[in-house]
């Protein structure tokens, strides 16, 4: 973690999340603002995952292999946005999406959440 924090942007490794059934670890990146994620014990995260079949909706967002760490082409679901304790963030950061994915993704995250 840069300067001990995790930062809005960054890509971890989560540990999986058996309160939403998930089963396996997954990347995810954080996109709380920075002063809340060196203040709270919690980060907010959007998970990836690579299941394409859907293809990249308003609220999926896809951000190629390469990108932040991202081993393959993967989708930001950001209509599953989480709070996490820090301490779930097993791995990372493993790199940063790059400034227009994370602007796609906040605005995906607009779109989940009803505000356009």
């Amino acid at each position: 973690m840069a300067e001990g924090y995790p930062h809005q942007g960054e890509i971890y490794l989560v540990r999986a999340l058996k309160s939403i059934g998930d089963t396996k670890k997954r990347p995810a990146v954080v996109i709380s603002i920075n002063i809340r994620n060196q203040f709270s014990s919690t980060v907010l995260i959007v998970p990836f995952t690579t299941d394409l079949t859907g293809g990249e909706t308003p609220t999926r967002i896809l951000v190629p292999a390469g990108e932040g760490g991202l081993e393959a082409n993967s989708l930001a679901t950001c209509d599953n946005i989480l709070a996490v304790r820090k301490t779930y963030l097993e791995h990372g950061p493993y790199g940063q999406v790059s400034p227009e994915s994370l602007e796609r993704i906040q605005g995906g995250i607009q779109v989940a959440i009803g505000m356009f």
